[in-house]
């Protein structure tokens, strides 16, 4: 089964107040080398708004300074609503490369990370979500760590004939135990 790594909105203004903001960067930036290394495609994702500070271009659109930045080879998809499929060329992408298993990661876990957790899952892909390489803020009710729990409670459940959503630990994700020492 071929594999990609999803690394969605880990840019400037997204991450400015996120919950272990540096630890979940470095992480991701761990995975996406190591994937590398096995060859495993990595994606990026960045949203986007008409103006503001995540219009295209603004500082806050950028992706954060502690991410190991895309390849020139490496796709960029840019959305502007949370499930990084919904109106954007995605599926396309992933079909052209084959790819049935998306591990996926980044911010926010409420929005775009679980928006696009259930796309892939009604997609008909496998899903494995990174559960320590992703976050978000708290709110009015919950703290981000409840939030984040709740949501892998939630996803964690997600199964049918065609596609399941399964959570690991970054140190779980296969290419991370096979990566050069």
């Amino acid at each position: 089964m071929k594999e990609v790594l999803l690394v969605i909105d880990v840019q400037d203004a997204v991450m400015e107040n996120t919950y272990q903001k540096e630890e979940v960067i470095n992480r991701i930036s761990s995975l996406i080398r190591n994937a590398r290394t096995n060859d495993v495609p990595v994606i990026y994702v960045q949203h986007e708004y008409p103006a503001g500070p995540m219009k295209r271009g603004e500082p806050g659109w950028e992706l954060h300074s502690l991410l190991e930045k895309p390849l020139e080879k490496e796709t960029i998809i840019n959305k502007t609503l949370p499930n990084s499929f919904a109106d954007t060329n995605l599926k396309e992408v992933l079909d052209k490369l084959g790819m049935k298993h998306l591990y996926i990661c980044g911010a926010q876990t409420d929005y775009c990370v679980d928006s696009t957790c259930r796309g892939a899952f009604d997609a008909h892909y496998d899903v494995t979500l990174v559960t320590d390489a992703h976050t978000t803020m708290d709110n009015d009710h919950l703290t981000a760590k409840q939030i984040i729990d709740h949501t892998h409670n939630t996803l964690g459940n997600f199964w049918s004939p065609d596609s399941t959503i399964t959570l690991e630990n970054t140190e779980d994700v296969f290419w991370m135990k096979e990566k050069i020492k």
